[in-house]
């Protein structure tokens, strides 16, 4: 069974629809804006990709989530066999904090509880109920490959013949707790610009946005939207860190390894490859060892972290939708002020080039050693 992937969308700071995102990411390299804080007693500014937002974060998600069924023309029956799979990194947590800075301004520090809302489940209980789903709902908190779990998970329920249909959200909303977080552990970019695989790269800067795919068997897939299928993918944990791979990469190389096995291809099968790309010292010496291990010659790369950030939870799910979105142009996306690190043999394409029919690595890396690859494949044009 193929399990395509029918439907996708994208929000980010390079737009708030699809095709503005992807007409920006093919045209220009956006600066990011920045964010201030003041909760540690000193003002602190931080490089920052903001996204365009909705007033409110629930009805953005399930709008986005009901246009993707709607086009898709699932009907109700077809709703209640579709599951809902979640991965973020902070999910509604910036809406606790407001509530938290509220009750502190209302009743004082000393009686104010610091997250008044927790609990990963409910944002998937909230919109499953309001888009009429099923009862396979699922969270997925893995740190930056959380949302790329959800996408392999799912596609692994509808081979396996849990749903018809499976619905995949990843979500980042700018928060405090998350800016600060990476700012403490010196993760944080200094100089503002990300330059993955790099030898003078100095850090990441954190993005928020969200991605959304509808996922389902080729059987049920109408033929106008079997181009693109999740062909396979794997998870493995590295456990040398809590924040950072092992700079041997024997790790991630055996992920990606799995995750081609699990597509059935070779490493020459592969087109390109979309690098997870953080810009920091050790996670991109440990990817491009990984990629020297698995490959006798690294395909093209591209890294989508410069034009939008690390978006951390979301990553997997937006960054799929906004590759689809340029292979649907029928070409790649490029970085062009990348400046390759000849130590580390991995060098990002400066200009866009074509891309055609084949398969697509995918690498998504996350703190506590959990890593996850997944292989894409573009059936053309004329499927």
């Amino acid at each position: 069974m193929n399990v395509c992937i029918r439907q996708f969308s994208a929000r980010c700071s390079l737009g708030d629809q699809l095709d503005a995102c992807v007409d920006n990411l093919l045209e220009s390299v956006p600066a990011p804006s920045s964010l201030s804080f003041a909760q540690l007693g000193e003002a602190i500014s931080l490089p920052y990709f903001c996204a365009p937002r909705e007033d409110d974060f629930y009805r953005e998600l399930e709008i986005t989530l009901d246009h993707l069924l709607q086009s898709a023309g699932l009907d109700r029956k077809a709703r209640q066999n579709t599951a809902l799979l979640i991965g973020s990194s902070s999910f509604d947590v910036h809406i606790s904090e407001a509530r938290y800075r509220a009750d502190i301004a209302k009743r004082g520090a000393e009686t104010a509880v610091p997250m008044p809302i927790i609990g990963y489940g409910k944002l998937a209980e909230r919109l499953a109920g309001s888009l009429s789903l099923g009862p396979v709902r699922y969270t997925y908190s893995t740190a930056c490959t959380s949302s790329a779990n959800a996408l392999l998970y799912a596609g692994r329920l509808i081979r396996c013949g849990v749903v018809e249909h499976a619905l995949v959200l990843g979500t980042e909303h700018r928060n405090t707790t998350s800016a600060l977080g990476f700012h403490g552990l010196g993760l944080v970019s200094p100089s503002g610009e990300m330059h993955p695989f790099d030898a003078n790269r100095d850090g990441l800067i954190l993005g928020e946005g969200l991605g959304a795919l509808l996922l389902s068997p080729d059987s049920l897939t109408p033929p106008h939207e079997r181009r693109w299928q999740l062909a396979g993918g794997a998870i493995g944990t590295d456990n040398h860190s809590l924040t950072a791979a092992h700079v041997s990469g024997e790790e991630i190389a055996s992920v990606i390894r799995a995750a081609l096995a699990d597509a059935g291809v070779a490493p020459g099968d592969i087109q390109a490859v979309k690098v997870h790309g953080t810009a920091s010292l050790k996670n991109d010496e440990a990817e491009a060892s990984a990629l020297q291990a698995v490959f006798s010659e690294i395909p093209k790369a591209f890294a989508l972290k410069p034009f939008i950030g690390h978006t951390l939870g979301a990553c997997g799910a937006l960054e799929a939708a906004l590759t689809l979105g340029a292979l649907a142009r029928g070409v790649l996306p490029a970085n062009p002020r990348a400046r390759s690190d000849g130590q580390l043999g991995v060098k990002l394409h400066t200009s866009a080039p074509a891309a055609g029919p084949g398969y697509y690595l995918f690498n998504c890396f996350a703190f506590g050693g959990n890593n996850n690859a997944l292989v894409l494949r573009d059936l053309g044009a004329g499927e």
